[in-house]
């Protein structure tokens, strides 16, 4: 079941990418090379800013075993599931969410591995990070439903607008699908972490990298929405694989599931507040 719920949030990206892929032109994998500023801060939020949080929670907090585990797992698993979809209803730029994606699904496997060496300094605990699982996971559920969607649609553009339907109606339903799964195999561990504490760290996690994001994006909120959540949405199949790795006699489901169900509330909450704030802008 634990595999199930992984290979659910695959199967999610691997179709929210190819639909933009679909949409998408070559020529916009270099949109963010035209912007290194703006690149520079949306790393430093996704990289930097969010890791940081999560190792300050678990060194200040008496977090149980598997909370702490979650917290480092997802704050290193830097690849957010449905960015462009999410920032595009907080409007954030579609095209500038992809760009970011494909840059961090390239810097996945490098980043895991920086990362788990400092996290074995700090905690004391010799991180294992699989280079080719971590690769292979990237290249199936992010690059490769990407190149793929963006070659239908410049090679064959009619067959590309016929299934272009038919996969916009799947990206609504794959990802609660994967959610639910999630829930399913998570539920007996979900209710037992159900403490002030768990709910606390988990919560002020992923604010503060949300509001890190939204900064650090700048003011223009096509962007700044977007590295608001590739800040604060992490890949749970990421951290999945990687807690297993490390800690194969711990359950990191249901702290992880409530991840979820808490980012999912924070989204709601800051996408419905950039609405009402845009709405309240003259002009």
């Amino acid at each position: 079941m634990a595999e199930a719920a992984k290979l659910a949030f695959q199967i999610s990206l691997f179709v929210v990418i190819l639909g933009y892929g679909l949409t998408a032109r070559f020529a916009d994998v270099g949109y963010l090379a035209q912007r290194p500023g703006l690149l520079a801060r949306s790393l430093l939020a996704v990289l930097v800013v969010a890791p940081a949080v999560a190792v300050l929670l678990v060194q200040m907090m008496d977090l149980r075993p598997e909370v702490a585990i979650a917290l480092v797992t997802l704050a290193i698993s830097p690849l957010p599931p449905l960015l462009p979809r999410r920032g595009e209803k907080a409007g954030g730029q579609v095209q500038f969410g992809l760009g970011l994606v494909i840059v961090l699904a390239v810097l996945a496997v490098p980043v895991l591995a920086v990362a788990a060496t400092l996290l074995g300094n700090v905690f004391g605990h010799q991180y294992v990070v699989s280079p080719w699982a971590i690769g292979k996971l990237m290249l199936v559920s992010v690059l490769a439903p990407l190149v793929a969607g963006m070659t239908i649609g410049a090679v064959w553009p009619a067959a590309a607008k016929r299934i272009a339907g038919p996969i916009e109606s799947a990206q609504r339903w794959v990802l609660p699908v994967a959610m639910i799964v999630l829930l399913v195999t998570a539920a007996p561990r979900m209710w037992k972490l159900m403490s002030g504490s768990t709910l606390v760290a988990l919560a002020v996690f992923v604010v503060a990298a949300l509001l890190a994001g939204h900064v650090l994006g700048g003011p223009d909120r096509q962007f700044s929405a977007v590295v608001a959540f590739a800040s604060s949405c992490r890949h749970p199949a990421t951290a999945l694989t990687i807690a297993s790795a490390n800690f194969p006699d711990t359950d990191e489901r249901g702290a992880v599931a409530l991840y979820g169900l808490i980012t999912a509330g924070v989204g709601l909450i800051y996408t419905r507040w950039i609405r009402q704030r845009e709405a309240a802008t003259p002009g």
